[in-house]
């Protein structure tokens, strides 16, 4: 493959690729952006599947809470994939999806915490 870039984008790339990398700047920088591109672009596609299951596991979850207290689930495809007594009996469910969850039905998650300087 070979692609033209326009001069000063290319001496740019060059300087800055040269400036990170020592050895083989150039070739390292490009397959680091293109995996950064490949990276944004798979999370676009996992964004639509990701909200289709929020909102199935919405209206599943008083349900859940009712049939499957304490038993595991899993959502994929904006549906319930299975449930199960243990991860282990779950965890195959769904595996080529983009996105799922995997949760234990009632277990409440700790908040999240932010570390950092602010």
């Amino acid at each position: 493959m070979q692609i033209e870039l326009p001069g000063c984008l290319r001496d740019e790339f060059e300087r800055r690729a040269r400036q990170v990398y020592a050895k083989d700047s150039v070739a390292r920088a490009l397959v680091e952006a293109i995996e950064l591109w490949l990276a944004q672009h798979r999370e676009n596609l996992i964004e639509p599947e990701r909200a289709a299951d929020d909102q199935a596991y919405a209206l599943l979850a008083a349900e859940l809470e009712r049939n499957h207290a304490g038993k595991w689930a899993v959502i994929a495809h904006g549906k319930l994939q299975g449930v199960g007594d243990s991860i282990d009996q779950v965890a195959a469910l769904a595996t080529t999806a983009r996105d799922r969850l995997i949760f234990q039905v009632g277990a409440t998650r700790p908040p999240e915490v932010e570390f950092g300087w602010h």
